[in-house]
């Protein structure tokens, strides 16, 4: 049987010395003397750091991914060295501790000359524009629109020949324009970020199906039972009011006053900001489909006057061969393909249907709260059958 590979973070020995071997460091360096001048003080707040600690947490970073026996064996012989060097550099004027100055004035030096020489400024990348490509030009309340102020690009701004941008999406279904290669790091990371926030959602809305309703259920139901006996205990103080609880009614499920519809009101909130999401996208993938269409007309009326005929023959070759496709018999039937009348995005539709005809917008400075809105209002007096249907689903029946 081989040998497994040694792994020092997972060996309880190694860890346990590492450990005591940096405590112990940490508490020795705190106590080297240092001058004012070498005491690194954070902006904000006001504590001030001992540089000898700080450099003892570096070191030991840089130490953590070793697995090697030699590099492991030479990283803790030189922290018992230097354990040995800070405890005699606590004496002020004495070898070490004049070896430790040095060494400090040193890094000193370094950095301030490092300071010094001037950094050349970044250049902006020319082919991202600081202004936002996709300008949102919908009234509130309206579904999104987006216009763009920098695409189709004039002929002025453009150094050599048109280069017709591609439109890409993500496997979530994210439109993004790509516009050089390799793709830029600043882009890829804010298409990162959206698809994890909207995969953030999606398992929200998972989480509440598969465990937060089951687990709202059964408070509701300990609730319940607890109604029931401080009822038998106390008839009088409860003979004027009605059962809070029904097990199967409508009733079951007052506003805020139960788990269980707490719970589907987060699955409603959850529903609508992914329905929001997908039709965002989907705005932008529309508006920038257009402007690469535009790009790409401005192209070949620029191709045709470069050379016009170049783009003769290939319109006759494509006309050919569309008249070649058109003549074609196929033998087998064309596949069964339909379109489906299922409405995409039902919550946004039940929700601009049900508008009222004069909407008062709040003033500028009134404090903002989604679940005070009257869309919110409107989107869970619209939805409220569907969410006791899921409710009811999770209900702990009462053993007959």
């Amino acid at each position: 049987m081989s040998r497994s590979t040694f792994i020092a973070a997972r060996n309880s020995r190694h860890r346990t010395a590492a450990l005591a071997l940096y405590r112990a460091l940490l508490r020795t360096a705190s106590k080297v003397p240092v001058s004012a001048e070498d005491v690194v003080q954070k902006a904000s707040k006001d504590v001030k750091k001992n540089p000898v600690v700080r450099i003892v947490r570096k070191r030991f970073a840089k130490n953590t991914p070793y697995t090697s026996f030699r590099l492991i064996y030479a990283a803790m012989a030189a922290g018992y060295k230097f354990l040995n060097i800070l405890t005699k550099a606590q004496t002020p004027n004495s070898p070490e501790h004049n070896q430790v100055m040095n060494h400090l004035q040193s890094v000193r030096q370094t950095a301030n000359a490092s300071r010094a020489v001037p950094q050349p400024p970044r250049k902006p990348d020319p082919l991202l524009p600081p202004e936002p490509l996709l300008i949102n030009v919908a009234k509130a309340d309206e579904p999104p629109k987006y216009t763009s102020n920098i695409l189709p690009r004039s002929r002025d701004s453009l150094k050599g020949p048109r280069k017709v941008p591609s439109v890409s999406a993500t496997a979530d279904g994210q439109p993004f324009v790509r516009l050089k290669k390799p793709q830029p790091y600043a882009m890829s990371k804010m298409i990162g970020r959206k698809t994890n926030i909207f995969n953030d959602r999606i398992m929200n809305i998972l989480d509440v199906d598969e465990w937060t309703a089951s687990q709202a259920a059964l408070e509701d139901e300990w609730d319940r039972m607890m109604d029931k006996l401080l009822a038998k205990e106390n008839p009088e103080k409860t003979e004027g009011q009605a059962s809070s609880r029904r097990p199967y009614g409508d009733d079951y499920f007052p506003m805020g006053e139960t788990f269980g519809w707490s719970v589907q009101l987060s699955r409603l909130w959850w529903e609508w900001k992914v329905e929001k999401t997908w039709e965002d996208w989907t705005a932008r993938g529309e508006a920038l489909h257009e402007l690469v269409e535009q790009e790409r007309s401005l192209a070949e009326k620029e191709q045709r006057g470069r050379n016009e005929n170049d783009l003769l023959k290939r319109n006759n070759r494509r006309t050919a061969a569309r008249s070649r496709r058109d003549a074609h018999e196929f033998d087998d039937p064309p596949p069964n393909v339909v379109v489906s009348d299922a409405t995409g995005l039902p919550l946004l539709e039940a929700l601009r249907s049900n508008l009222p005809e004069s909407t008062e917008s709040a003033p500028d400075d009134a404090p903002h709260d989604p679940f005070l809105s009257p869309a919110w209002a409107r989107l869970v007096k619209a939805e409220r059958g569907r969410m006791l249907t899921w409710a009811r689903r999770h209900v702990v029946r009462p053993e007959r």
